[in-house]
């Protein structure tokens, strides 16, 4: 079974809160870029309800963009805190974000069928059991055309692992790129995700930056050959200040061919201790 790639509604909903507050504004604090079409139309459409309870509250859910997860993950699970599955419901009503998305079909179609294109270049799932060990639930990948245009969110049910990602950020005034046009970038920035998820669960939260980043190195060799896999390790230490990239990659790549040659077999567990970088 491959990544599933699906318009996840629940998903949407996390995005369209997000798009009523404040947060399109906070986020050009941190770094300026040009969010989706659809984002900016959703912030514009959306809002005038920014004074509703259930903007309010998911909006300091996500904080800073530590509680990102936390917040997709209620929306993915449908177990709101606090009573706020009501308030989100009746946001979702006043707001008429069904009616919103709706106008913006295509956009998510066009996404849903590029982001396809790009997962079919190579088997993720594999790569990720190759490197990470038996996993039972499955995989989705969920355009994200909202909010947050600058950050993956992994977030998870007891039946999946769900990764919302922004389509590849353009330069300048210049809208995002569509997946299918930077499939390099796109496939980075979904295997780092997932991996990232993955080694988070496990008891590396503190690296899980830096291992994902590298699990996806590693990818981008195998999908995309190694000079992808190489130029997006150098990018990412140096935007991010990775120092210990290279490094995590070599300790990777020394544990995937472990892997393939059966050892670890539980997977992270058995070699998370080893991971000396």
């Amino acid at each position: 079974m491959s990544v599933t790639v699906r318009i996840d509604e629940r998903l949407r909903l996390a995005g369209a809160l997000l798009a009523a507050s404040d947060w399109p504004e906070y986020e050009q604090t941190i770094k300026a870029y040009k969010a989706h079409r659809v984002a900016d139309a959703a912030h514009r459409a959306l809002a005038a309800h920014g004074a509703h309870p259930a903007v309010a509250a998911a909006r300091a859910l996500a904080g800073a963009g530590e509680g990102l997860a936390r917040l997709y993950g209620y929306a993915l699970n449908g177990d709101w805190p606090d009573g706020l599955a009501a308030s989100v419901a009746d946001f979702a009503a006043a707001a008429n974000v069904a009616g919103f998305l709706a106008e913006h079909a295509a956009d998510w179609e066009q996404a849903e069928a590029d982001a396809r294109a790009v997962l079919a270049r190579a088997d993720l799932r594999q790569f990720l059991v190759e490197l990470t060990g038996p996993q039972s639930r499955a995989l989705v990948f969920a355009p994200n055309l909202l909010f947050p245009g600058r950050q993956r969110v992994a977030c998870t049910s007891p039946a999946e692992i769900v990764v919302a990602s922004h389509p590849p950020i353009a330069w300048g005034t210049s809208h995002p790129w569509r997946y299918s046009e930077r499939p390099d970038e796109s496939l980075a920035l979904f295997s780092e995700a997932f991996a990232r998820c993955l080694f988070a669960e496990a008891g590396l939260a503190e690296r899980a930056e830096v291992l994902g980043a590298a699990a996806a190195v590693l990818f981008l060799r195998q999908a995309e050959g190694a000079d992808a896999g190489d130029q997006y390790m150098v990018m990412e230490k140096k935007a991010r200040g990775l120092k210990t990239l290279p490094a995590a990659v070599a300790a990777l790549e020394t544990v995937l061919a472990a892997r393939r040659a059966g050892g670890f077999p539980a997977g992270i567990a058995d070699y998370a201790g080893q991971l000396a970088f």
